[in-house]
Order: C-alpha cells, then structure tokens, then sequence
C-alpha cells in the first residue's frame, strides 16, 4: 500500500533530550501544522507532545499528539534520533551493535506502511545508522538523510567565534568526513567574511595558528 504524502505533517521517533528538542523546535518553526511523536515509552511520547503542545498559543498553530506507526505512514518526514546513549568511555562506533538492534524493530514498521516521505537519521552512530536504515528500507538513497556533521559544524563555527571575537555567522568553516572520531575540519576553507582564516587570526593578535587549530579541532570533536 502506498501513502499519499502530506507536505504539512511530520514524526518524531524517540522522544529522549534531542527529540523532545526537535519537536519543541519544529513546533516553533512553524514549518509543519501536524507533528506526531512515537517512543518505547508511550508515556514519554504523550508527555513531552503534551507539553509542547501548551506552548502553541505562544507560537503557531499545530496538532502534536503521541501517535503510532499507523499515524505517521503519511508524514512527509520522519526524523530517527531514537538509540540507546553514548556512555562515559564508549564511541560512537561501540554504539553500532546496539542502535542496529533497535532500527531493526523501527524501520520496517515504517516501509511496510507504504511511507513515501524522508527519512532523516540523528542517533549516532549516524553516518553507520542512515547506511542500516537505507538497506532495511529498501527506500531511494534520496529520501534517506543523516545529520551528519551539522552539529559538528556549527560547533565549530562557534568555537571559532568565541576564540576571534566575532558574530558566528561570519565564520565559514565545515567539519568533514564523519560525524565522530575521524571527523576531519577543513581548514583551507575556513575565512571571516571572506578573509583567510590565518590572516583573520593575525588581525586579532593570534599568531599560533597551528596550536589553535589543533585544540580547537579537539575540542569539537570531543
């Protein structure tokens, strides 16, 4: 059976501190008018969708409910962050054997409804995961989408910022490759409203380029 797409509706699969704050968010953007929120814990999904929903008369008008599988086979996007956390001394890739486990119980469920929409992965390990969730689909590789190196682009942006003294929107810089240990910044790249990053640094009394690039890439990574 295939579903007929509705462009205004979205989901959210797992309801832990990034879904919750994905689904504030898009309640926020305005960019959709019905948000369904799916987790193991039923009553974490019903929670947080009652929750967020008691702010709409400060923002936009939208339906956010906890719902099902059945609820979200016309969603135009569904967005994964569901998986078990990161521990203290564990990477990311050591979350593989136990994020596999849980999309295999996920996926599925979505692809045998006839979902026509995109699927956009965040639990990490994402680059790993989005590859899971495209084979289990069996969906288009364009309409399965990790997050990728987002986050860690945008912290480096404000690292940068932080470290020149300047607005965050002016850095242009990109964190490359995958989103966790071997993430790779570009730094050839990188300029302040289009002035070389070195010679930016320069202009604000910074000298030691490599050291600084080095702590700084560090840091966002870790």
């Amino acid at each position: 059976m295939t579903q007929t797409i509705n462009p205004r509706k979205a989901a959210i699969i797992g309801c832990g501190f990034v879904g919750s704050a994905t689904a504030f968010t898009l309640m926020q953007s305005r960019l959709f008018s019905e948000l369904v929120l799916l987790d193991a814990n039923e009553a974490k999904a019903d929670g947080e969708a009652k929750d967020i929903a008691h702010g709409i008369p400060f923002s936009g008008q939208m339906k956010i409910y906890a719902g099902t599988y059945d609820d979200i086979a016309d969603s135009a996007i569904i967005i994964i962050t569901a998986g078990a956390n990161q521990k203290p001394g564990e990477t990311r890739l050591d979350l593989v054997h136990k994020n596999v486990a849980i999309y295999k119980s996920i996926i599925p469920e979505i692809s045998r409804r006839g979902f026509q929409g995109i699927l956009l992965i965040v639990s990490n390990p994402v680059d790993i995961l989005t590859y899971t969730a495209l084979k289990l689909s069996g969906f288009p590789e364009n309409r399965v989408i990790g997050s990728g190196t987002v986050l860690d682009t945008a912290r480096l942006k404000y690292a940068l910022s932080e470290h020149l003294g300047v607005d965050s929107r002016s850095v242009h810089s990109f964190i490359i490759g995958e989103h966790g240990d071997s993430e790779i910044a570009a730094w050839s790249s990188t300029n302040v409203s289009g002035i070389p990053l070195n010679t930016f640094c320069e202009m604000r009394g910074h000298y030691n380029h490599d050291a600084a690039m080095d702590r700084i890439a560090e840091e966002v990574k870790n």
